[in-house]
């Protein structure tokens, strides 16, 4: 009787995503809180249906079995078995022949016994139509791709956020939605990182940032931050935490920086990424991920190393993203509501530009950018003053990435050019 409540309860998630549709074309129902909702139904949906699969592969497996052993004898077992179940009743009550705590157990097979061996019946005798096979596991239609989820819904809230990359967004949401891997690769500052953050708060999913000490252990199992002490719980890694359902929304793993695994986790995200399955180093047991589970990841393009990724791990995305710098328009527009001069906004974006050619600085984010500007904002009287504008542009602009005397050196000269541009350009109040 498995399978039916399996199916109950995938048409009834069915008519929740139809209803919640329907509210949300009609207004009742917010942007934010449909897409919450819709990724929380569609995983339902997706658990719903690999349980009625294995259902049904159970419930054929024990109508051949059943059909082998009783031959062409469906009518008379079928009649001695619903003997049985009526006189069940009798059995617990008078007879105490059942026991009352499996009293139910044993009604339910029987149940199941007859409805297989009415289906042998119909088979047998070609007379099985559809309306009549109530017992057989009926399939509910899934939902098309293009039902996965809004693609225009996720797009306007992504872009809503992240500006200057409208083009790259929409063919990360279209492999996204073809449930493939996709990697995304551009230089530091420029919005990945927020991206995959804006994905992951619209669909679900886990968000991972890599460095160079993360062990497959924490990828994987996780770990325990009072190992030693034995007070806290381990903190499952990221693709347990997938497999547990402790993940809401869509399986997908947005892993940042994910260029810094080492070798040895790779290849445990390889075989997770290939075979949806992975080896958990703690247990030794094999996990086995959801079919729909891919990874949305970002590396960057660093300047003071050279990058030779392995052939087969850049061979697992199906899509690789080239992440081109933010335009100057999509700067402006992201600075706009703090009511910058346009001289200053000009000084900032020449800076960005400057700073992104030097091999030893940090490339100037998006980020630091807008921390500039709330800052100036707040204290506008203050940095009208072109000294004090200086002191704010060099201390939030310019960092050394590299703490040797080719990095303070060019932490110098753009110090210089800094100074040269205010001198020519903002010689009196800004």
């Amino acid at each position: 009787m498995e399978a039916f409540s399996v199916v109950s309860r995938l048409r009834e998630a069915k008519r929740n995503l139809d209803e919640l549709m329907v509210r949300h074309r009609i207004g009742e129902v917010s942007d934010k809180e449909y897409i919450s909702n819709y990724t929380a139904l569609m995983s339902e949906l997706s658990v719903l249906e690999r349980e009625a699969v294995k259902a049904e592969f159970q419930y054929n497996h024990l109508k051949r079995v059943i059909g082998e052993f009783v031959g062409g004898r469906h009518s008379s077992l079928r009649e001695q078995i619903e003997k049985c179940y009526e006189r069940l009743p009798r059995m617990i009550e008078e007879q105490n022949i059942i026991d009352v705590e499996i009293a139910e157990t044993v009604k339910r097979d029987l149940e199941l016994i007859m409805q297989v061996l009415e289906t042998l019946g119909h088979e047998r005798s070609g007379g099985l139509v559809e309306s009549e096979a109530a017992l057989t596991l009926e399939r509910v239609p899934g939902y098309p791709e293009e039902d996965f989820f809004d693609e225009e819904l996720i797009f306007r809230k992504v872009t809503s956020v992240v500006k200057g990359h409208d083009d790259e967004i929409r063919r990360i949401i279209r492999a996204i939605k073809m449930r493939d891997n996709v990697l995304i690769i551009g230089r530091h500052a420029e919005g990945k990182t927020e991206l995959l953050l804006q994905l992951h708060k619209c669909l679900g999913g886990i968000y991972f940032h890599c460095h160079e000490e993360v062990s497959e252990r924490e990828l994987i199992a996780g770990f325990n931050p009072s190992a030693f002490v034995g007070v806290n719980p381990v903190h499952m890694g990221c693709l347990m935490q997938i497999v547990s359902g402790e993940v809401k929304g869509l399986p997908i793993a947005f892993i940042d920086e994910i260029m810094k695994l080492r070798p040895k986790t790779q290849i445990i995200l390889f075989e997770a990424m290939n075979n949806k399955r992975f080896l958990n180093p703690v247990d030794g047991k094999t996990y086995y991920l959801p079919p729909e589970f891919s990874v949305v990841s970002s590396s960057n393009i660093e300047s003071v190393v050279q990058e030779t990724p392995d052939i087969a791990f850049l061979d697992r995305f199906g899509k690789i993203i080239m992440w081109r710098d933010t335009p100057d328009d999509a700067v402006r527009e992201i600075l706009k509501p703090y009511g910058l001069p346009s001289r200053v906004v000009d000084l900032i974006l020449w800076v960005r530009r400057q700073v992104a050619g030097m091999r030893y600085l940090v490339p100037v984010s998006i980020r630091n950018l807008q921390k500039l500007a709330l800052e100036y904002n707040r204290y506008r009287s203050t940095y009208r003053n072109p000294e004090e504008l200086k002191k704010l542009i060099i201390d939030r602009l310019l960092k050394v990435r590299v703490l040797n005397v080719f990095g303070l050196r060019e932490f110098e000269e753009a110090k210089k050019k800094i100074e040269q541009y205010i001198g020519e350009r903002l010689g009196g109040v800004v």
